[in-house]
Formats: C-alpha cells, sequence, structure tokens
C-alpha cells in the first residue's frame, strides 16, 4: 500500500511540475510559478527517493529524501510570498530559507543524521506560523491579485492545513520508529504519504478545472508581460481593434463584470482566442492593461448603479459590480474618481459634478 501511495504521489507530482514549467514556458517565466515547480519536482523525487528505499534498504536515499523535504517546504511558503508581492518576484532574503538545507547537510556530515527528523519538524513549525501570519493579513498580502485573491487564500488554506498533519503525523513516525517500529509498517508514514498524495491530487484537479485553482498564474504571466518588440510600435489593425470592440461589448454587460472570477483567461475563452492575444491587443488599442481595462468597466458600473439607486449599500454596489474585497474596491474606485465611493454618493446627491481622475 505504501508502495503504491508513493509511485502515484510521484507520478503526480511530476504531472504538475511539468504543467507549472510549461506554462512558464509558453507566457513568461517569472518567480511564483517556478517556485511552486520545483517545490512539485522535489516532492516526485522525493516520493520516488522513498519507494526506491523500501524496496532496496539505501539508508543514503532517506537521507536525501530527508534533505529534499527541508527544501519543499520553503519552496511552498516562497510562493505564496512572491504571489503576493508586486512584481511577483522572490524577496532578496529568499536564500536564508536555505539555512534549513545546510542544517541537515552539516547534521549528515558530522554523522548526525539522526537530526533530520528534529530539524524537519522545526521548519514545519516554523512554516506553518509564517503562513498563518500571512493568511491572516490575507486582504492585503494579496490585494494586488484583485479578483483571483481568493483562489490563491483558498490554496494557502490547504497548505497551512497539510502542513499542520504533517507536523503531527512527523512526530507520531519519529516516536514510532525511536520505539523500535519498521519504517515500512509505519502507519504515521502511510498517512504522512496519504495526505501528500491528497494535497498533489488536489492540486492537480485544481490546475485543471475551469476556473483553474491556479487562474492567477495565467492572469499574472499575460497580463504583465507588455509587448516591447517594435512591431508593437505600429498602429493596432483592424483584426485588433475588433477583438477588443468585442470584449468591450461582453465588458458592458453587468452579469459579466458581477462575476469575482473573471479574467483575461476566462474573458478568452468567450472570446474564443489565446489570452495573450487577447492581452495584446487591449495593451496596443486601450494603452493598459486587462486590469484597469476590467476596473475602469467596474467602477463605471458602480458610478452607473449608485445614480440609478442613490439608497443602494456601497456593500452591494461592491457585490454588483464584481468586487469581492472592500480594500481593492475603494482602492480602484479612489484611483478612478479621485474620492471614496461614499463622498462621490454624497456628491452625486447633492448635484455635484464629478470628473473621473486622470490615472494615467
Amino acid at each position: 500500500m505504501t508502495l503504491v501511495v508513493l509511485i502515484a504521489t510521484s507520478a503526480l507530482g511530476l504531472v504538475m511540475a511539468v504543467y507549472l514549467l510549461g506554462l512558464a514556458s509558453r507566457m513568461g517565466y517569472f518567480s511564483a510559478c517556478g517556485i511552486l515547480a520545483l517545490a512539485f519536482l522535489l516532492i516526485s523525487v522525493s516520493s520516488a527517493l522513498l519507494s526506491v528505499h523500501l524496496i532496496h534498504d539505501i539508508a543514503l536515499l532517506l537521507r536525501i529524501r530527508g534533505a529534499l523535504a527541508l527544501v519543499i517546504i520553503p519552496c511552498l511558503y516562497l510562493y505564496f510570498v512572491a504571489a503576493g508581492t508586486q512584481g511577483h518576484a522572490l524577496p532578496k532574503t529568499s536564500p536564508l530559507h536555505g539555512l534549513w538545507l545546510l542544517g541537515s547537510l552539516g547534521a549528515m556530515a558530522t554523522n548526525m543524521a539522526f537530526l533530520l527528523d528534529y530539524i524537519l519538524i522545526a521548519e514545519l513549525i516554523f512554516y506553518i506560523a509564517a503562513l498563518t501570519l500571512i493568511w491572516r493579513d490575507r486582504e492585503r498580502a494579496f490585494a494586488n491579485l484583485k479578483q483571483d485573491g481568493g483562489k490563491t487564500v483558498w490554496w494557502l488554506g490547504i497548505i497551512i492545513v497539510f502542513l499542520s498533519i504533517s507536523v503531527v503525523l512527523e512526530i507520531f513516525i519519529l516516536v514510532d520508529l525511536s520505539g523500535g517500529g519498521l519504517l515500512q509498517a509505519s502507519m504515521p508514514l502511510l498517512l504522512s504519504l496519504l495526505s501528500l498524495a491528497v494535497l498533489v491530487s488536489i492540486s492537480l484537479i485544481g490546475a485543471l478545472g475551469r476556473p483553474s485553482l491556479f487562474e492567477h498564474l495565467y492572469a499574472l504571466a499575460v497580463d504583465s508581460r507588455l509587448n516591447g518588440s517594435p512591431s508593437d510600435q505600429s498602429p493596432p489593425g483592424p483584426e485588433e481593434r475588433e477583438l477588443v470592440a468585442k470584449a468591450l461589448e461582453l465588458l458592458g454587460d453587468p452579469d459579466v463584470l458581477a462575476d469575482p472570477s473573471l479574467t483575461i483567461t476566462r474573458l478568452s475563452r468567450k472570446l474564443g482566442v489565446p489570452a495573450r492575444q487577447l492581452s495584446r491587443a487591449i495593451n496596443r488599442v486601450r494603452r493598459c492593461s486587462f486590469s484597469d481595462l476590467l476596473n475602469d468597466q467596474r467602477i463605471q458600473l458602480c458610478k452607473a448603479i449608485m445614480q440609478d439607486d442613490p439608497g443602494r449599500p456601497l456593500i452591494d454596489v461592491m457585490l454588483d459590480a464584481g468586487y469581492a474585497s472592500k480594500s481593492n474596491f475603494y482602492t480602484q474606485f479612489v484611483r478612478r474618481t479621485g474620492v471614496a465611493p461614499a463622498a462621490f454618493r454624497t456628491r452625486m446627491s447633492l448635484g455635484g459634478g464629478l470628473e473621473v481622475a486622470d490615472d494615467s
């Protein structure tokens, strides 16, 4: 049973790594995607190493697997850090997270490999706390992801639960083996591997879903890649103008704008074109990103709703326009009108004219 779970986990982890690397190579490599791909690749390799160890009892493979585990967890943490930062880049302090690996290598070099289990438990506790802090401040931490932030928060919650289960099971594994139990027959180990298999399975199913659990990876890759080739300096062609016109027609539908999970990937599917093609057309025709265009349309809808129904609660106006976050709603509204939503409505009720602020 343990071997079956390990082989399945290794295969699924490899599929996820290839999926993420393929996404990066097609749409522009960036840190958040690459660090997550590395995590799944290491999950695949470590599962394969443990499989070989259980068959041939090679102690070195078990130690290497332990060292890899100390890299996987920081990769998952850095993924959320990169996803939430402006530009989606890894922080300059990222190399410090390799100290866990250095500690494990030092333990093996000094014939103190038994410390690997204790280092892993300490690392799990550390990153559970670090990820929990991100989750508690999730609205601010993922504000730049806009409508895709909800999926990232959901994924963050899954990782925190997984790591919490893992630290408990690692303690039971340590106690079990210390008492003379065999690794091959360890029930805590089997449960730990099953939880890892479930995590990888959820990741793969979520990646293939519509909308994808990792939808923002598409959106970030496409939307952040402004076209700078010489051909982009030429006037946009009629096909590009027609495509943008069709996109604006769809965005003019309040029901479409009300969908908080709307992304350039989902809109491009409705139009039957690749997301990158739509992004390029918007950049060339409108001289802005899809995110800016979407927010322009949503704030216009907010203003229309407030004009037609002055007494409508602002929270309802926000939700009707597709905003799932109050902070993002207020930020985008102020950016485009120069005032907060409540002040805008007050001036409007007093008959004062308000011009949209120039945010170019």
